[in-house]
């Protein structure tokens, strides 16, 4: 299945398609071989089911810009507003699906972080603290990028400069091999640095992490390494991620 059918799969699950959208994507699952269908309706599985079990444990503290909007709403002074935003329909509108995708992206990695690691200098099993995630998404210069994983699967990186921070999602990657970790590296003038291992325990259907200290790094790079990681990469890239 398609890096575009999976984020429409994460929105299905959301419930952050309009009827529009709704219509559209029945059309392209009609069309759709019996293989696509299934893998689709697997992937809308597999995100409620997360999402399920995540949403007793883990709380994220909402951004000061949420609370600030209701308050407006319930006061009445958004009034004015909603009459400007009539003029800007045909802005919202094509900008609608780029917007989606981040929002439906955002929110997944959020819901994820139960069973994702954290990934600074050193990985640990803890869940991210909120004000990193919270910093991510009130980002106004939060963006998304993706990849495919050799030997199926994709990662999803949703980053922020201003924040200094990136979450990453991946989606039906297989766990490395035994005795061998996944690597993360941040590249910097072609530089890769360490951004911390995932063994083959810390690997799910789902599997999340944050990343702290940027510092300007352009790309998220893979590769397998030795149990512990090492220094500089022992071998080729397997898959990257562009953050810029």
């Amino acid at each position: 299945m398609d890096d575009d059918l999976i984020e429409w799969a994460h929105l299905y699950a959301l419930h952050a398609l309009d009827d529009e959208d709704l219509r559209a994507l029945d059309a392209r699952l009609g069309d759709a071989d019996e293989t696509t269908r299934a893998e689709f309706d697997t992937a809308v599985r597999l995100a409620r089911e997360t999402m399920a079990a995540a949403s007793s444990l883990v709380a994220v503290t909402p951004p000061a810009s949420l609370r600030r909007d209701l308050l407006r709403q319930v006061s009445g002074d958004d009034l004015a507003k909603r009459r400007n935003d009539e003029q800007r329909n045909d802005e919202r509108r094509n900008g609608k699906r780029r917007w989606q995708v981040a929002v439906a992206s955002a929110a997944a990695a959020v819901v994820f972080l139960v069973g994702g690691v954290v990934i600074g200098r050193q990985v640990t099993q803890a869940p991210p603290a909120p004000s990193v995630t919270a910093q991510i998404l009130d980002s106004p210069d939060m963006q998304s990028s993706s990849t495919d994983i050799p030997g199926g699967g994709t990662a999803t990186a949703m980053y922020s400069k201003d924040a200094n921070a990136a979450m990453l999602v991946m989606n039906g990657v297989a766990p490395p091999q035994p005795d061998t970790v996944y690597q993360m590296w941040l590249v910097r003038d072609s530089e890769p640095v360490p951004a911390g291992t995932m063994g083959p325990e810390q690997v799910s259907p789902t599997t999340t992490a944050v990343l702290q200290d940027l510092d300007g790094a352009t790309q998220l790079g893979f590769t397998v390494e030795p149990p512990g990681g090492s220094s500089h990469p022992t071998g080729t890239m397997f898959a990257a991620i562009p953050l810029t």
